[in-house]
């Protein structure tokens, strides 16, 4: 019998050189920002079990249910203070001036439910060639996606960064997440 060996296409991809925040009700606006730094993308599955049928030291039958992809987690750390990527991820409201100045963020009242949008979540990465030229973008979609409470961290010395948390749960028969080539930035 022989077998088919087959050479994969790789691609070197490096940086977040754009996100992009969707809200997916009608008429939504897309926030667009160059400014995340990293984004850890983690599967959310339904873990599977197996159970077997063992009698003495002979393994008659198992019954084995694999693990099923049910979306993903994304947390993404930004690198400035956003008050309207606050009040996206978070739920909460910011309050601005006539002037269009920002006044305020207030989060979301505690111990109450927080009604928070679906988002849909795109995030751009670049292929580099060997020289450090882009030869295109790579652009990974999350959709249905809801954020969780920023985390963030205010230190002496040291920058804002908040960390936004976004959970991603495909719909019956749509692809937890895509993946497509590009050849500019729109």
């Amino acid at each position: 019998m022989s077998q088919t060996i087959k050479n994969l296409e790789e691609r070197v991809l490096a940086n977040i050189v754009r996100a992009e925040i969707t809200e997916e009700d009608d008429g939504g606006a897309t926030y667009v920002f160059a400014t995340s730094s990293e984004a850890s993308i983690k599967p959310f599955v339904s873990e599977g079990t197996e159970k077997i049928h063992r009698v003495k030291n002979t393994i008659l039958a198992s019954l084995r249910y694999e693990d099923i992809l049910l979306g993903y987690e994304i947390n993404l750390v930004n690198n400035t203070f956003c008050p309207e990527l606050l009040a996206l991820i978070d739920g909460g409201t910011v309050e601005y001036d006539e002037a269009g100045n920002f006044v305020s963020y207030a989060a979301p009242v505690v111990g109450t439910v927080t009604e928070r949008k679906n988002l849909t979540i795109s995030l751009y990465t670049e292929e580099l060639d060997c020289d450090g030229e882009t030869l295109e973008y790579i652009k990974f979609t999350f959709k249905h996606a809801k954020g969780k409470p920023v985390e963030y961290s205010i230190k002496d010395g040291e920058f804002f960064v908040p960390e936004l948390t976004l959970r991603s749960r495909a719909k019956t028969g749509e692809s937890s997440v895509a993946v497509e080539a590009l050849t500019t930035l729109n």
